[in-house]
């Protein structure tokens, strides 16, 4: 497949992400090389987010069920690309790095890449200390489970192909729905590699919706039982 056939779909959930969403849209458009979908899928926010979006020319989706994978699995449905990037909506990762994110599918050497935050810069207050334990520990399980060796399982900034996530039939609306997608891509036997990315400290008026104990629960879960 020649470069000119490709084109990519960004998915970006967002939940009152206004004072970072229209940062993160315009970092994607600028970085990619190829063409590309910016879809941002909503859960209603009140605080501007579906203006900025509709402002920068990107395509917002209105999803009414909570939860972080119930908003990716949206925004699949409405990808056109045969390549997927999922990146977060709080400008915490580097919208830079999507190029040599995606150039390892682009050229068929893998079939998801991981932009990874442990194995890169984590800036001083990125992640707290819970997070960062917990996906030291997650991340140690997957690579003993499922013979891997990546560094970060639960990064949510990643590129897959297609047709590969098509094949998933993922089912998850909370957070594990990032550690299913790896449980199921090793399982079919599928290339994953990864790419070190930098990690920033969230926006001060951006809030962390995760809770940790839940969604580390999920993904325990998932890993152990699938």
């Amino acid at each position: 497949m020649v470069a000119e056939e490709h084109v990519i779909s960004v998915i970006i959930p967002a939940f009152k992400e206004g004072e970072t969403i229209r940062r993160v849209i315009r970092e994607v458009k600028e970085s990619t090389s190829y063409p590309t979908q910016v879809i941002v899928v909503d859960g209603f926010s009140n605080d501007g987010t579906e203006e900025i979006v509709k402002e920068e020319n990107a395509e917002l989706v209105r999803e009414s069920k909570k939860g972080y994978g119930r908003a990716i699995r949206t925004g699949l449905a409405h990808g056109k690309g045969d390549i997927v990037v999922i990146i977060d909506a709080d400008n915490t990762y580097d919208a830079q790095d999507i190029n040599r994110l995606t150039l390892p599918l682009l050229k068929d050497e893998v079939d998801v890449c991981l932009a990874s935050r442990l194995g890169g810069t984590l800036f001083p207050g990125a992640m707290p200390g819970i997070n960062y334990v917990g996906n030291r520990l997650f991340t140690w399980l997957y690579n003993c489970l499922y013979r891997q060796r990546v560094s970060d399982t639960q990064t949510g900034f990643r590129a897959i192909k297609r047709n590969a996530l098509e094949s998933f039939q993922l089912k998850n609306d909370g957070m594990g729905i990032s550690t299913a997608m790896l449980t199921k891509a090793a399982k079919k036997g599928l290339r994953i590699t990864e790419i070190p990315t930098t990690y920033k400290p969230r926006n001060n008026h951006s809030k962390s919706k995760l809770n940790p104990f839940s969604a580390g629960c999920d993904v325990l879960r998932i890993l152990l039982f699938g």
